[in-house]
């Protein structure tokens, strides 16, 4: 027959690892609410670099409409130059001058042309990667959110938990408390409290010891596996 105050041990070790639980799960919140933060913000620099490719672009696109109004005003001044000069060849000079001019403001209103139907296709993608991204944050935000009300509902079973925990601990007379507190500092991986089926250990699943198992017949003392330091009992 099992020894009331291991009953009792059942029921506080059920309690602790129930606590356990939830605290474990309240340390990952921030890990997780750090990720989804991350992932939010590469989502918006990466709309922020499309935006910048788009800028830069339109930037090139207004260098070269200042270089076609500037190769214009060359064309007018040369012109006008042209109607003041009295000498053949300085005529024939500013025509060729214009003449280059006029090819330069070609080349570059061509260039300039090429470059708008890049702006306009680059345009249309960004809107469209720019929608995909903003509904991946949207999700995103609605994550946090839902991490954030977990965190509350956590808390508050935390506290539950705590109190049942405390008040199970109450039951127990204190030296099989203490037993079972130096247990769970030593047992890195839970149960602490496991039972022995034939002659295996229900925790580390070795066999124990005879010695060990004719302890457990005892209802007085509080039983360690030999291979793993768990508590022990007859199942």
């Amino acid at each position: 027959m099992i020894n009331p105050q291991l009953e009792k041990l059942l029921i506080v070790q059920e309690k602790d690892l129930n606590l356990q639980k939830y605290l474990h799960e309240v340390s990952r919140i921030p890990l997780e609410r750090s990720k989804i933060q991350n992932m939010i913000n590469m989502e918006e620099e990466a709309i922020q670099f499309a935006r910048r490719d788009l800028n830069d672009r339109e930037i090139e696109r207004k260098n070269i409409d200042a270089k076609v109004l500037s190769r214009e005003a060359e064309v007018s001044k040369f012109k006008n130059q042209q109607l003041e000069v009295k000498k053949n060849d300085e005529y024939r000079a500013l025509a060729l001058q214009i003449e280059q001019a006029q090819s330069d403001i070609g080349v570059l209103e061509e260039e300039e042309i090429s470059l708008m139907y890049t702006i306009d296709e680059a345009f249309k993608e960004y809107n469209l990667e720019k929608v995909r991204i903003e509904s991946r944050i949207s999700e995103q935000k609605l994550q946090m959110q839902l991490l954030e009300s977990r965190l509350v509902e956590l808390k508050a079973l935390v506290e539950i938990a705590e109190n049942d925990y405390a008040n199970s601990r109450k039951e127990v007379e204190l030296n099989f408390l203490e037993d079972y507190d130096r247990v769970r500092n030593q047992v890195k991986r839970t149960p602490y409290i496991v039972p022995i089926d034939g002659h295996i250990c229900g925790g580390c699943h070795l066999r124990v010891s005879n010695d060990v198992l004719s302890q457990c017949n005892s209802e007085q003392v509080i039983v360690i596996c030999d291979q793993c330091s768990r508590v022990v009992f007859r199942g």
